[in-house]
Parts: C-alpha cells; sequence; structure tokens
C-alpha cells in the first residue's frame, strides 16, 4: 500500500543535518578559542587544532564535499603551516 511522503520526516532529517553543521562550527571555534585563551604552547594547539580538524572535516561531509576535496585543502593547509614554521626567526 502506498503511502503519502512524510515531510515532516524530511524536515526533521534536514534540520538534524543543519544542526549538525551548526554544531561542528561551534566546536571549531571553540577549539580556537580555547587555544587563543591557552597561548602558543604546541602541545594543547594540536589537541584542539586536530579536533577543530575533524570537525571541519565532519562538516564538509555534511555539505556534500568529497573526501578528496578534503584531504587537499588539509594538505595544503599543512603544507603552508611547514612554510611559515621555516620562515620563522
Amino acid at each position: 500500500m502506498a503511502t503519502a511522503p512524510d515531510h515532516a520526516t524530511d524536515f526533521r532529517e534536514e534540520a538534524d543535518v543543519g544542526q549538525a553543521l551548526l554544531d561542528a562550527a561551534d566546536a571549531i571555534a571553540d577549539m580556537a578559542h580555547r587555544v587563543q585563551l591557552n597561548g602558543p604552547e604546541p602541545v594543547y594547539a594540536s589537541e584542539k587544532l586536530g579536533h577543530a580538524l575533524y570537525k571541519a572535516a565532519e562538516g564538509l561531509a555534511l555539505c556534500d564535499v568529497e573526501l578528496e576535496e578534503v584531504a587537499e585543502e588539509a594538505r595544503r593547509g599543512h603544507q603552508h603551516g611547514r612554510w611559515l614554521k621555516e620562515d620563522a626567526p
């Protein structure tokens, strides 16, 4: 027996994805804020920024960005960071 589409379910799924995207952005902002408050301590920063990277990848997946594109952006950012470190006095 065919039934009418469940528009409430469709809306809930969209809202859940939207909320997950906002949650990922909030987590990234929180990690950045924690690093700013703690200062440039590499071990602490690497833990928090690693979690931010995880949440950024999660958010990009929610936006239908392919894994290869996510990995390429992470690779480019990593290369730029290495360049900055090498040029630091």
